[in-house]
């Protein structure tokens, strides 16, 4: 495979002030956004509760399969634990990363590097003893149908996107995360230098979906689209050819790690635009795009 997304976003790029560029791959329709053309959701009755109120940052927020359960990182001990709710269920000295839950609801993976081996593990909802499932770079995600882990491993020739030991795609060695499965579980995304990226999950060719400084996203429960944060604020970027991406959020805080869950609360670490050691999770119910 002769596949470069990197080089395909940098020969892409423009700066955000003038426009965003969305690529065409299969799935997603092409877009440019440009600042005279921004649409605006229009007004809506949206309630926000704040779900953590603890002392630095609470990130990586992930609703649970059920909708009942929010899991989450922060700190404690020093070391950056997974929590679901006021509880931390890890309890290593390690620093853990990236819950995603499993189909039931019942059980969570996370990346985590224990004595230099980078894994990722899964542990029950409530709590126990960590198993290993797989070594890999980073973060992965399990399918909706609870089947298939997908994950990025490293190798001497390059970095490989697994699905359940099958190499889906081989990829150049850049920086990863925020890897997710499309609500059919037919394509997966991942952020690979700041662009969201696309592959499907029988293999093929990567192809740049979205650019300009994605710090995560997630796909919407309808796979209408995907809900993408950059520089601090949501949008939403559709499937739909000619259709044109909406911004979600406007003002002073930053809104990261958006996730949705099956009823489509939306949920984010927030934070103010300048504070880099305070971050908390809050809900979105009723939002629409």
């Amino acid at each position: 495979m002769n596949s470069d997304p990197g080089s395909a976003a940098r020969r892409s790029r423009v700066p955000w002030a003038l426009a965003v560029t969305v690529g065409l791959c299969s799935g997603l329709a092409g877009y440019v956004i440009h600042a005279a053309r921004v649409n605006r959701v229009p007004k809506q009755v949206v309630k926000v509760q704040r779900l953590t109120d603890m002392a630095g940052p609470e990130e990586s927020p992930a609703i649970s399969r059920d909708g009942k359960s929010v899991a989450f990182e922060a700190v404690s001990g020093g070391r950056r634990q997974i929590w679901v709710g006021a509880a931390a269920i890890t309890h290593d000295d390690a620093d853990h990363y990236s819950p995603r839950w499993s189909a039931d609801s019942n059980r969570l993976i996370y990346w985590a590097s224990y004595l230099g081996s980078n894994a990722i593990w899964e542990i029950p909802a409530g709590g126990g003893e960590p198993r290993r499932l797989a070594g890999a770079m980073a973060p992965g995600d399990l399918s909706h149908d609870g089947k298939r882990l997908a994950f990025l491993r490293s190798q001497d020739t390059g970095v490989e996107l697994v699905v359940d030991e099958r190499v889906a795609a081989r990829l150049n060695r850049a920086t990863y995360s925020n890897l997710r499965w499309s609500p059919d579980d037919k394509k997966i995304a991942y952020v690979q230098d700041g662009n969201v990226v696309v592959v499907s999950a029988s293999g093929g060719e990567p192809v740049v979906a979205a650019n300009g400084g994605v710090q995560g996203f997630t796909w919407t429960p309808d796979n209408a689209g995907m809900i993408i944060s950059t520089h601090g604020e949501l949008w939403f970027v559709p499937r739909k050819e000619g259709g044109s991406p909406s911004q979600l959020t406007f003002g002073e805080l930053s809104y990261e790690s958006p996730d949705i869950g099956p009823g489509g609360s939306l949920v984010v670490s927030r934070r103010g635009q300048n504070a880099t050691d305070e971050a908390d999770i809050i809900m979105f119910t009723g939002l629409k795009w």
